[in-house]
């Protein structure tokens, strides 16, 4: 998965992700080994990405099978029927497993970040084998490191982790997902050892969190331990020994088509009619709610609002059924416990309502396969997450992209990471119990339009922001922290004094990329036109200095959007370039032409069946467009790419830019190429200042490095200088008119 996105944007970077839980799990079954795959949509997408671009997935070897299938150095090639990646399994005695995992992890973390300091159970022991499970992560990971790993680590288990890792090798990029609550101070001081947790924690290059107030709470807590960090609120940053950690939210998805094509499966209309025979629902109103059997979904909260609810609004009976999938994962105290109360208050609650033929709760202890599990979803007319604290709570996400008629309403904690970015849902505190059952009276009864609208809207949000985007936009943002390791990076207005003392006195040559530079990057390339204020600037500009528009567009495409006569112009990445008057240079190599065009009709034809891809023909060069494309079918795209493309390497060479694939002749020229006869011709003692956004303008960067003034707009493509985004570019514009006028 995202192939096509590493390639572009760190190509040589080797991807290991760490994790407690393993992607594949060989367990002896019968007579049978089996190789199982753990549930959860986050696994499976960190499965789609390793298997298309390769690496190592480090985890707890837990599977009673899995020694029997690693090599000399502890790894298995997966997936098994086509191995594309390598497993590297670390070994736990059962001592540590259970104080690591089932005690300082899930005795301590856990309570401690959903706030039920009731349940937090501290021992040295759990500690001490925290440190060692640790450590033992960090030796697995060593020996599979190269110069130029990416390392990704994710969730509670492994704090400690990244700063061992960085200790041992400073120049690693490290990120880490904190998946579950981050609690403020108040609570967080509870624990003994805050102080090693936050600096273990701060070893990383970026900490992912939920939603924003996690990653507040962070810093907070980073304050009020008193390290001696230094704290950027603003920007988010923590810098520790000399080292910067970035926080930010990334909150967290599901496979919105997985969800949404399984409930519109013929296997899900079949069930659904199963289960309204099988439970008499038809003509009723139905609830759902799926959980696993753990005291921070707020179960028993759930249960109380619903007794409430059929001693309130007696009408509701028997015209209302509720159906509770809890599947118990941790069969040890306090979740034993846990469970004896859910099932005791089930029992109540249908044994005070029920009639002979209705039963107000339906309670499925089992786990549902998510290929059945989606008739549930799509079936229920209200879904209810409780949660007393969550760090997002998929069930919300899976519930709405199953709900493809659009009836259902989503009832949804306000304590749920998910109620910061689900607009529509019904939100509720679930410990106000009387709140609660009138909540779920007010989804039952609500009018069809606006529960269409409500879910409508719901639905474009999970949809638009899926988990595979989840996914790209924290390696996007790995790839620029790694791209910023060895180089110093010179923000524009924090040098202004320096680019104005070497400009001063001399002629000025501005040369000016379009796309991202000029005008905002666009899904479409039709859409991307110039503003009238920006227009102004050039043409104001053009008074007092020549400007070069250097553009991979074609010439006459890029000519009629600027639509300033007698200025320079380079298209087709510097191929063709227009002095003011006229055409002085075009491609010789007409030959090329004709595979060009080949090339284009045949990955027309592999890719058609993709949405939003975008095939450009410019005669000379062509481009593939995939802004638009749902990250989830990069990994399909990429690779029907690479297919068709097999031949044409000796003719043609490949730039990724952003969110596209330039083709160019070998032979044709490059913007570097272009900017240097423009100044050889227009003015050669002019200093040259080029403002560029992609990686085709770094031929330009190059081409004047060390006679001229190179801006990216962005951090991380080869300039001196960078702008922080495309809307700065006005901004230096108007500074260099300004100086010059």
């Amino acid at each position: 998965m995202l192939r096509a996105f590493l390639e572009e944007n760190f190509p040589e970077k080797s991807l290991i992700i760490v994790s407690n839980r393993e992607p594949y799990i060989h367990k002896k079954r019968g007579k049978l080994i089996r190789v199982e795959k753990p549930a959860g949509g986050v696994t499976s997408a960190l499965d789609d990405i390793m298997k298309a671009v390769g690496g190592t997935w480090v985890a707890w070897g837990s599977g009673t099978y899995d020694r029997e299938f690693v090599d000399d150095r502890d790894c298995v090639k997966v997936p098994p029927e086509n191995p594309s990646y390598t497993l590297k399994r670390v070994w736990l005695n059962p001592i540590v497993i259970e104080n690591y995992y089932h005690g300082y992890s899930n005795h301590v973390l856990w309570p401690l970040c959903h706030i039920a300091l009731d349940r937090v159970y501290i021992t040295k022991r759990f500690w001490m084998d925290y440190i060692k499970a640790n450590q033992s992560f960090a030796v697995a990971v060593m020996e599979e490191i190269k110069d130029n790993s990416i390392i990704w680590i994710h969730d509670y288990h492994l704090c400690l982790l990244p700063a061992i890792l960085r200790e041992v090798k400073p120049d690693l990029t490290i990120a880490h997902f904190w998946h579950i609550p981050w609690p403020d101070w108040s609570v967080f001081r509870v624990c003994p050892q805050a102080k090693d947790i936050v600096e273990g924690l701060l070893g990383n290059d970026l900490i992912g969190f939920q939603i924003p107030m996690f990653a507040k709470n962070f810093m907070e807590c980073v304050k009020e331990i008193d390290i001696g960090a230094e704290i950027d609120y603003e920007n988010m940053q923590i810098i520790y020994k000399d080292h910067l950690t970035h926080l930010k939210a990334f909150p967290i998805s599901i496979d919105f088509d997985k969800f949404n094509q399984g409930a519109s499966s013929p296997r899900a209309i079949r069930l659904m009619k199963e289960l309204k025979d099988k439970y008499n629902l038809e003509g009723k109103y139905t609830g759902i709610g799926v959980d696993r059997l753990e005291y921070t979904k707020g179960l028993l909260k759930r249960l109380q609002a619903m007794d409430l609810l059929f001693e309130r609004y007696k009408g509701l009976r028997e015209k209302f059924t509720f159906i509770q999938i809890a599947v118990p994962t941790r069969m040890k105290e306090p979740y034993i416990t846990y469970k004896k109360a859910v099932d005791e208050l089930i029992t109540k609650i249908n044994k005070k309502y029920s009639t002979p033929s209705w039963k107000p709760i339906i309670y499925i202890t089992k786990k549902i396969d998510q290929r059945d599990l989606v008739a549930y979803y799509r079936l229920a007319d209200l879904a209810i997450i409780s949660s007393i604290y969550d760090g997002m709570n998929l069930v919300a996400k899976e519930y709405v992209a199953s709900q493809v008629e659009e009836k259902g309403a989503l009832i949804l904690s306000e304590l749920a990471g998910a109620a910061e970015e689900l607009e529509g849902a019904i939100l509720l505190n679930p410990y106000d119990i009387e709140e609660f059952s009138r909540c779920i009276k007010i989804a039952l009864t609500l009018d069809q339009e606006e529960k269409r609208e409500r879910m409508r809207t719901l639905r474009h949000h999970v949809k638009e922001n899926d988990i595979y985007k989840w996914i790209f936009n924290i390696l996007r943002d790995i790839s620029i922290i790694a791209s910023r390791k060895h180089k110093v990076y010179k923000y524009v207005f924090d040098f202004i004094g320096e680019i104005q003392n070497r400009i001063r006195g001399h002629k000025i040559l501005l040369f000016l990329d379009y796309d991202g530079t000029l005008t905002p990057i666009v899904e479409s390339p039709e859409g991307a036109v110039l503003s009238s204020h920006t227009k102004e600037l050039l043409l104001t500009l053009k008074k007092v200095m020549p400007v070069a528009i250097i553009s991979g567009r074609e010439l006459n495409d890029i000519r009629k959007r600027v639509a300033i006569d007698d200025m320079i112009f380079a298209g087709n990445h510097g191929a063709e370039i227009w002095d003011g008057y006229k055409v002085v240079k075009t491609h010789e190599g007409e030959h090329e032409y004709p595979p060009l065009k080949d090339l284009l009709k045949r990955l027309e034809v592999a890719l058609s069946h993709i949405k939003g891809v975008i095939i450009e023909d410019k005669g000379i060069t062509g481009s593939i467009h995939f802004r638009m494309v749902s990250t989830k079918y990069l990994s399909e795209l990429f690779d029907i790419w690479r297919k068709v493309f097999r031949g044409y390497e000796h003719i043609f060479k490949i730039t990724f830019g952003k969110r596209v694939f330039e083709i160019r002749p070998v032979e044709a020229w490059n913007k570097g190429n272009a900017v240097m006869w423009v100044l050889e011709n227009k003015c050669k003692d002019c200093i040259p200042i080029y403002i560029g956004d992609d990686v085709t303008d770094e031929d330009a960067f190059k081409a004047i490095a060390g006679q001229g003034i190179t801006i990216s707009v962005g951090e991380n493509l080869e300039a001196e200088f960078y702008l922080k985004n495309q809307s700065e570019v006005n901004k230096f514009l108007e500074w260099l008119s300004k100086e010059y006028s």
